[in-house]
């Protein structure tokens, strides 16, 4: 509660900026801008399988083991991340951003399997239910301004992934643990283009990481090196503000290659996903004249469509 009250206090001490659909803005040298969010993922129990059927949840988790069909009861997840997110104009070309996370993660298991081995019994009670609050792994980006116009604006740049969440045991590769417990680096190129249409914006992203090598558990107990697959994101959004209303659409597309604990059995993943979001304040009249205090507030919703050996989570944001 210390943490989140916190990160309350600063966003009443900070202009706020930019929403959950991922836009690049320009930024003058030495502004600050910040932007609070509420991410709110509701109870989820299911996910998709490796054929990219829907399937229970804790098929997921037990994929490699030949006896999953035959555990009982159910495996459900939420989350809710209160995410600052921080800004500032190094110089008039590059943007440094950090990312700062609070997560809670609660995990409800029934899960069941009477007539399974000493061994198959303690791996279904290292998934037993359990609720974990903390901060979560931060995130800091470096951009640049590569060219602009006013039509265009395109940056690219560098980002990395601190392993700061430490809470909860990071068994499996789909650990309910906050933070994954190991880096990654990673760069990415953001296209943005104004038609000339007022107040309507398209923008294309693409970014890859490289994950680093770290540590984790099996599902059994058993410490051993675990290397996630690198990470490939694509995005395409498209919005409309004009007087004072925000509208926007995003779609996104995820592959990550083969993840190994300490080794890999066909768990390759991908997921697409749709993204409405909706926002009222007075940012569109920047273009008329200065602020004293600009603001906006928007609330989205994501939806899953497609996927394959990942989680079905739909969510909810709200930020300012």
């Amino acid at each position: 509660m210390k943490h989140i009250l916190t990160l309350i206090f600063l966003l009443f001490l900070l202009p706020p900026t930019i929403p959950a659909i991922k836009l690049e803005n320009r930024m003058p040298e030495s502004v600050w801008q910040a932007e609070i969010s509420l991410k709110i993922v509701p109870l989820y129990s299911r996910a998709f399988n490796g054929y990219g059927e829907e399937a229970p949840l804790q098929n997921l988790m037990l994929w490699d083991r030949g006896w999953y069909d035959l555990v009982e009861g159910e495996l459900k997840r939420e989350e809710k991340w209160l995410e600052l997110k921080l800004a500032y104009g190094l110089t008039e070309d590059w943007v440094v951003e950090a990312m700062i996370p609070m997560v809670q993660k609660i995990q409800s298991s029934s899960l069941k399997f009477d007539s399974g081995t000493p061994e198959q019994q303690k791996i279904i009670s290292n998934l037993a239910s359990e609720e974990l609050n903390g901060l979560g792994d931060i995130t800091i980006q470096f951009g640049k301004d590569l060219s602009y116009s006013t039509t265009w604006h395109n940056r690219g740049g560098f980002t990395t992934r601190l392993p700061t969440g430490n809470k909860g045991k990071r068994r499996g590769i789909y650990s309910n643990s906050i933070g994954v417990g190991h880096g990654s680096v990673g760069a990415f190129i953001h296209v943005t283009w104004y038609p000339l249409v007022h107040g309507i914006r398209n923008g294309f992203r693409i970014e890859g990481k490289n994950e680093l090598t770290g540590e984790r558990e099996t599902l059994e107990g058993e410490k051993v090196y675990y290397s996630a697959g690198h990470r490939a994101d694509l995005y395409y959004s498209w919005s409309i503000e004009r007087q004072n209303v925000f509208a926007g659409t995003e779609l996104h597309y995820f592959q990550q290659s083969e993840s190994k604990l300490p080794t890999g059995e066909s768990n390759a993943s991908f997921l697409k996903e749709i993204n409405f979001e909706f926002g009222y304040g007075n940012l569109s009249e920047l273009e008329q004249k200065p602020l004293s205090y600009p603001w906006q507030v928007r609330l989205g919703y994501t939806r899953p469509f497609a996927g394959q050996n990942t989680p079905l989570i739909h969510r909810w944001e709200l930020s300012s």
